[in-house]
């Protein structure tokens, strides 16, 4: 009965942590492909999201392994999607999710989210050509030189703005 109940507990022992080492493996997302297949499980307002294109736009990054990914979906002929969500780095390429967020649309193919104590703004619009913010340091000029265009700003701005290549407003 004695040697029983030893084999018993050894055995629930042994299933408990598997499922423990399982739990924590499974948590755990390998590089940016898998990066973008926990986006698409997460995002499921979107019918078509198994298929629908899907790309990592860009980045922000805090503390070296704190990053805010920016995920892009559709392509030219369907209407773009910004979702961004947070992901920590963990070793060896290896990503576990941390929340999922809703982007503030500030104009056409233009999102910012506010992350960390800071804003993350993502312009994937070609007329924006620069993004003026102005914090209590005074302001900081950004040129956007590519799109799309991914900048973290470390700080709550009092205000930011979009312009065009001749310094007119987007809104």
């Amino acid at each position: 009965m004695k040697k029983r109940i030893i084999i018993c507990v050894a055995v629930l022992l042994a299933v408990s942590f598997c499922v423990i080492v399982f739990a924590v493996k499974s948590s755990k997302i390998v590089g940016y492909d898998g990066v973008i297949a926990k986006a698409r499980k997460e995002i499921k307002n979107i019918a078509e999201i198994d298929t629908l294109e899907m790309v990592i736009a860009g980045k922000s990054t805090v503390d070296r392994n704190n990053h805010l990914f920016w995920f892009i979906t559709g392509n030219q002929y369907q209407m773009h999607r910004y979702i961004p969500m947070e992901f920590t780095e963990l070793e060896n390429n290896e990503y576990k999710f941390v929340h999922k967020y809703m982007g503030l649309q500030r104009g056409q193919d233009i999102f910012v989210q506010e992350w960390k104590g800071g804003y993350s703004f993502i312009v994937n619009n070609p007329k924006c050509k620069s993004i003026s913010i102005w914090g209590y340091k005074g302001e900081t000029q950004v040129t956007v030189d590519e799109i799309p265009f991914v900048y973290y700003y470390p700080l709550l701005p009092g205000e930011y703005t979009f312009y065009d290549k001749d310094g007119n407003e987007i809104r």
